[in-house]
């Protein structure tokens, strides 16, 4: 089970002051009611360890879904890429958002109201999204240091700086978004891929794949604890490395496994033992283009979901193909074609997995297909290209699927057949992912921070 993984409860831990105090925020206790269930909340990227980019939250359903209006809207200060976490704080009795924009600043709000509790700015790019673990919170930066901040001050708690691996000058640049788990019993444990030096300078390094542990470890938090980066074609030119967001799951002989993709010329997808590093199996996708990355993070459907003995990896390249893939060996279940391998920004979103629909974005395309067997169960054309990841809500039979387009607007569909409910215009290109949390509907775009509520 990954509960254990969550880390929704975050812990009163002592830090520094924070780079801004809490704002007029209103507590929980305040409005009368007890904290969230946890699987109401959505505390790191696709909502858990296995990214199922699925909310247990009832009250935003398909119907409920057309009546959404905005709660608040709240400035970030620059451009967010980052897809907003949610989680609650018991120091504090509320739930907060938080998010980081480019420019690396590190936000917190209330998640009811939009009242400022903390930001922090780390100085660096950022385009990892946060995730939030045992009252931490972690992010990655394109300088190549991984961000560990006091989630309810915003205190810097630790950093750990990728080291140089000649001959490239510097570390390499953590676009991934974390994802934190207890694997070995010591403690959070913080799984993130880097993407080389980039630049003119790419050529010289590739990649790698870090595990890193996490505040609380029994060691000592941000220190090292494996590193991999045995592809099996690290190219020449430009190297391999990780662009997506790890996932994280145990299989049936109670290992946990990291899953993740590289970049070309490997475009492969990889499971390491999360607790030693070494490699249990590699699938490599088609070749049908010249840069085709597999730069979606896996989904992954837990051992016998879905009649599957050992559990399934769902994942998606620049090939344009969706691939089920055995998590216990890696081997091709089944594969369906999204569209034409692209070069371009097609094939970065991420699956939601609800029972035995699979909801993918390519391209401008959106499709729900049977995990079974991947069988179109629906498709519809977008009016832009979509690299935001859908996110899932609502009951059984009535949920609702949230994704936005590169043209600004936020969109929610009806799960079981793709109706339109509900739209949301902003302004700028919507790139993060949105988030359903405690009843409420979240997303960014453009340097704001919107919060959306059924009336």
């Amino acid at each position: 089970m990954i509960a254990g993984l969550l880390g929704l409860m975050l812990l009163a831990l002592p830090s520094s002051a924070a780079s801004v105090g809490r704002g007029p925020g209103v507590g929980r206790a305040a409005m009368g009611s007890a904290a969230p269930a946890a699987g109401d909340l959505w505390p790191t990227f696709g909502h858990d360890a296995a990214h199922s980019g699925l909310s247990s939250d009832a009250s935003i359903t398909a119907s409920a879904a057309s009546g959404l209006t905005k709660r608040w809207s709240a400035s970030l200060g620059n451009i967010a890429e980052a897809s907003p976490a949610v989680a609650y704080s018991a120091t504090l009795d509320e739930t907060i958002a938080y998010d980081v924009t480019q420019t690396g600043v590190a936000s917190a709000f209330n998640a009811s109201t939009g009242a400022l509790v903390w930001h922090h700015s780390v100085g660096e790019m950022v385009e990892s999204s946060p995730s939030v673990y045992n009252g931490t919170v972690y992010f990655g930066t394109a300088s190549g240091t991984l961000e560990a901040l006091n989630a309810s001050t915003g205190a810097v708690e630790c950093t750990f700086t990728l080291p140089v691996v000649a001959p490239a000058p510097g570390p390499g640049r953590l676009i991934s978004s974390p994802v934190v788990g207890d694997v070995d019993g010591s403690g959070p444990t913080v799984f993130i891929g880097d993407a080389g030096t980039g630049g003119t300078n790419e050529g010289l390094n590739g990649g790698h794949f870090w595990a890193i542990t996490g505040v609380g470890n029994t060691v000592g938090g941000c220190r090292q604890k494996w590193v991999y980066d045995n592809w099996s074609d690290k190219g020449t030119g430009t190297q391999t490395g990780v662009w997506d967001e790890p996932a994280l799951a145990q299989n049936t002989h109670g290992q946990w496994e990291v899953v993740f993709g590289t970049s070309n010329p490997d475009q492969s997808v990889y499971a390491l033992n999360a607790v030693s590093g070494s490699r249990l199996w590699r699938f490599h996708t088609e070749n049908n283009g010249a840069d085709e990355d597999v730069g979606a993070g896996p989904t992954i459907g837990l051992p016998s979901a879905n009649g599957f003995a050992d559990g399934v990896v769902y994942i998606d390249g620049k090939d344009g193909i969706e691939y089920a893939l055995d998590l216990l060996t890696g081997k091709k279940i089944w594969q369906f074609t999204l569209g034409a391998g692209s070069a371009d920004t097609d094939g970065i979103a991420e699956a939601a997995l609800s029972g035995n629909t699979l909801v993918v974005c390519y391209a401008n395309k959106l499709f729900a297909l049977k995990a079974r067997t991947g069988a179109v169960i629906w498709k519809t054309t977008a009016g832009a290209r979509i690299v935001a990841s859908p996110a899932v809500s609502g009951p059984s039979r009535h949920q609702v699927v949230f994704v936005g387009e590169l043209n600004g607007t936020e969109h929610g569909l009806k799960l079981q057949n793709g109706v339109q409910v509900f739209t949301a215009a902003t302004t700028g290109k919507l790139k993060a992912s949105a988030t359903v949390a405690d009843g409420m509907l979240y997303f960014t775009n453009s340097g704001k921070f919107y919060a959306y509520a059924p009336p």
